[in-house]
């Protein structure tokens, strides 16, 4: 028949059976400790690096970090844990075993993080020998700078050229429409061609008072002839004539004066266009030349700037084995294995006695 669950009569059997127990647990401190102290000692050295944003110097940059933008900061886990760069530092530090591929190697001695909401990069290196450890760590952390470096100018030098292809497309421009406001001045001057103009019309006034002469004096001779004098009739013709000269040398100056007129209104267009488009030109020219200055004397730096703010130190204890952990994780498996075992035990236990009332049992008892 079943039995009832006594937990004193539980507790009286593990306290009964404590050597058991005692036993399992110091047979594991022992063996977990003399496996520890076997096992080939490995030493932890870390750099960290720190990313400044660009124009980390600037407060107000500095204060506007969000979460995201240091989230972002996680690519540059790529720098340091680069094959590439992890195999000059095997090669440089001969850490390369017989057999062994730097993919196997890397995962167990390298590890690189971004601490979590932080602009600091992590580095660290799990090797036999504390010097070699803080070496490789440094050599990397340094490197890894460099290459963000390297990386930045070369971003930077690619603007550079762009800007200056620009500005010497600028520059050409600019001479083109300077040469072209040169070739006008010669080949087509204004100053020249306005005192042309100018004197023409003050001809041309002279002109018309000598014409308004002639016509008063052929309407006088016109008079005088009426009269029949005979003087009059031959002054009259000569008059006539003088007018009509007159008129004609008018008429060619106007036309003179409209056809330089239309010319030098040409003329003045061209210079004032010539002139815009080289003010234009100055103007995108040294805009241009301006930004040019700018970008070679910030080159390397519009990207993020690292830096190393600990290269690490030679670790004077190792980070494995962990005898203090190993031997406490041995002595709760060995009190929790003792424990179950004996639960086990008490319950087969009580299943192979009969059925006794608890009260028989305590008076018994």
């Amino acid at each position: 028949m079943y039995q009832t669950f006594d937990a004193f009569e539980y507790v009286d059997y593990l306290r009964r059976r404590w050597r058991l127990i005692a036993a399992a647990s110091g047979v594991a401190v022992v063996l977990s400790l003399g496996v520890s102290l076997l096992l080939p000692k490995h030493y932890t050295a870390t750099a960290s690096i720190v990313i400044e944003p660009p124009g980390g110097n600037d407060v107000r940059l500095s204060t506007a970090v969000s979460p995201v933008y240091l989230e972002s900061l996680k690519t540059y886990e790529r720098f340091a844990s680069s094959d590439t760069l992890f195999a000059r530092a095997a090669e440089r530090f001969h850490l390369l075993g017989t057999g062994q591929s730097i993919e196997s190697l890397k995962r167990q001695v390298l590890k690189v993080a971004k601490l979590r909401d932080t602009k600091i990069l992590e580095i660290s290196a799990t090797l036999p020998d504390p010097k070699t450890a803080q070496g490789l760590v440094q050599y990397l952390a340094d490197e890894t700078v460099t290459a963000s470096r390297v990386e930045s100018l070369v971003s930077d030098t690619d603007f550079v050229g762009k800007a200056q292809k620009q500005t010497n497309e600028a520059h050409l421009r600019l001479e083109r429409t300077q040469k072209e406001s040169s070739d006008s001045a010669v080949n087509a001057p204004i100053e020249a061609l306005q005192s042309e103009v100018d004197a023409a019309v003050e001809l041309q006034g002279k002109v018309q008072q000598q014409l308004v002469s002639a016509d008063a004096d052929v309407a006088e001779y016109q008079q005088q002839a009426q009269t029949g004098g005979q003087f009059a009739g031959e002054q009259l013709q000569a008059a006539r004539a003088r007018a009509s000269l007159l008129q004609k040398r008018s008429d060619d100056l106007a036309r003179d004066i409209k056809e330089k007129g239309k010319l030098l209104a040409t003329r003045l267009a061209r210079r004032e266009q010539l002139q815009t488009e080289t003010k234009l030109a100055q103007s995108a020219y040294e805009a241009l030349s301006n930004r040019l200055r700018d970008l070679e004397v910030t080159a390397g730096s519009h990207a993020e700037q690292l830096r190393v703010i600990d290269p690490g130190i030679v670790p004077q204890r190792p980070s494995s084995p962990n005898i203090a952990l190993n031997v406490a994780i041995a002595l709760f498996l060995a009190l929790a294995s003792s424990i179950a075992y004996l639960s086990l035990a008490f319950v087969y236990r009580r299943k192979a006695q009969p059925f006794e009332p608890a009260i028989s049992r305590g008076m018994r008892g």
